[in-house]
C-alpha cells in the first residue's frame, strides 16, 4: 500500500511537469503494464500450482516403489531435481517481483525473460513426466518378470519334488525287488540243499535267480522225458515255487555243440533243447501244481554256452537245463508310466 502512495505521488509530480496527454498516454501503457503483470501472476500461480499437484504425484509414486532400491534412488533423484526447478520458479518469482519496480523501462526485456523461463520451466516439468512413465514402465516390466520367474520357480520345484518322489519309489521297489530276489534264491537253495553236489546250483544274475540243472540229473543221454530222480528234485522246486506266487519262471533248455543224431521226430540240438524244457514245465505244473500263467519254455539249443565245447568237462556244463526265477515288476512298470 505504501509504495501505491509513492506511486500516486510520484505520478502527481510527473504530470506536473509533462502535458496532460502525455501523461494520459504513459498513465494507459502503465495500467496495461500494470494488468499483463497480474495476467502472468496468475499464470505463475497456476503453474505453481500444477508444480506442487506434479509434486504430490511424484511422491506417491515414490512411496509406491520403495521396494525397488535401484529405482527407488532415480526417483528421489527426480524429486530432488524437482525440488530444484521449484526453488529456480521461488527465485524468478521473487526476480519479477523485483523487476516491477521499473517495469516501465524494462517490459518488452521482462516479458521475453519470463516467456522464456516459463517455456524452459515446462520443457524441463514435460521432459521428468516422461522419465517418469518410462521408469513406471521399466518397474511394471520388472514385477511382470519377476511374477513370470515366481511361477517357472514354483512349477520347477513341483516338478522336483515328483521326480524325487518317483526316485524314491523307484528305489524303495528296487529294493523290494533285491530282497525278493534273494528271498527266492533262499528258499530255492533250502529246498535242493540234499542236490547241491549232484549237478545243482543256484545263482543270482541281473536281478533274477537261475536254478541250474546238468543233464545228468534230469536226463539220460539223448533222451528228453525227465528220470524219476530228476522229477523228485523238480517236485521240490514246484513247491519252493508255490510259496512265491509273485515270481514269473522260465524254463530253458541247453545243449553242447554235438550234433543230435538220434532218429524220430527230433531233428537238432534245438529240438532237444525245446522237448527237455518242456517236459521240465509240464511236471512243475501238472505234477508240481505251479499256474501254467506263470510258466514259459523255451529252447535255446548249443547257442547260450557256459563253457567250452572242446573239452568233456565244457560240454557237460553246456548240457543244461535253466529255471531263471524273476519277480513281477508291476508295480515298478506302474512308477516308470507315471
Amino acid at each position: 500500500m505504501g509504495r501505491f502512495y509513492f506511486v500516486i505521488i510520484g505520478l502527481v509530480v510527473f504530470t506536473a511537469c509533462v502535458p496532460q496527454r502525455k501523461y494520459e498516454d504513459m498513465q494507459k501503457a502503465y495500467n496495461d503494464a500494470l494488468k499483463r503483470n497480474i495476467d502472468c501472476g496468475k499464470k505463475y500461480n497456476k503453474l505453481q500450482d500444477d508444480s506442487i499437484t506434479t509434486a504430490r504425484n511424484l511422491k506417491t509414486e515414490m512411496d509406491a516403489r520403495k521396494s525397488l532400491e535401484q529405482d527407488t534412488t532415480f526417483l528421489r533423484r527426480s524429486y530432488r531435481d524437482l525440488n530444484a526447478n521449484y526453488a529456480l520458479l521461488n527465485t524468478v518469482k521473487a526476480k519479477l517481483l523485483g523487476d516491477m519496480r521499473d517495469l516501465e523501462a524494462r517490459d518488452s526485456v521482462h516479458k521475453q525473460e519470463l516467456s522464456g523461463q516459463l517455456s524452459e520451466t515446462k520443457m524441463q516439468l514435460d521432459q521428468k513426466e516422461a522419465d517418469l512413465q518410462k521408469k513406471q514402465e521399466a518397474i511394471d516390466k520388472e514385477n511382470t518378470d519377476l511374477a513370470d520367474l515366481q511361477l517357472k520357480l514354483a512349477g520347477t520345484q513341483k516338478d522336483l519334488d515328483a521326480r524325487e518322489k518317483k526316485v524314491h519309489d523307484l528305489e524303495k521297489i528296487l529294493n523290494q525287488k533285491d530282497s525278493m530276489v534273494n528271498a527266492i534264491k533262499n528258499s530255492v537253495a533250502n529246498a535242493l540243499l540234499s542236490y547241491k553236489d549232484k549237478g545243482l546250483s543256484v545263482t543270482v544274475r541281473d536281478g533274477k535267480v537261475y536254478l541250474s540243472v546238468e543233464e545228468k540229473l534230469l536226463f539220460e543221454s539223448g533222451k528228453y522225458q525227465v528220470n524219476a530222480v530228476g522229477k523228485q528234485a523238480l517236485l521240490q522246486v514246484a513247491s519252493a515255487l508255490n510259496n512265491q506266487p509273485g515270481v514269473d519262471i522260465m524254463v530253458e533248455g541247453h545243449t553242447d555243440s554235438v550234433p543230435y543224431r538220434g532218429v524220430g521226430t527230433i531233428k537238432d540240438n534245438w529240438d532237444l533243447s525245446v522237448l527237455r524244457a518242456t517236459d521240465v514245465g509240464r511236471i512243475l505244473t501238472k505234477d508240481g501244481g505251479v499256474s501254467p500263467s506263470r510258466v514259459v519254455v523255451a529252447g535255446r539249443g548249443e547257442n547260450e554256452p557256459v563253457a567250452s565245447n572242446a573239452t568233456p568237462e565244457g560240454r557237460a556244463k553246456n548240457r543244461r537245463t535253466e529255471i531263471i526265477l524273476t519277480p513281477k515288476l508291476s508295480e515298478l512298470y506302474k512308477v516308470l508310466g507315471q
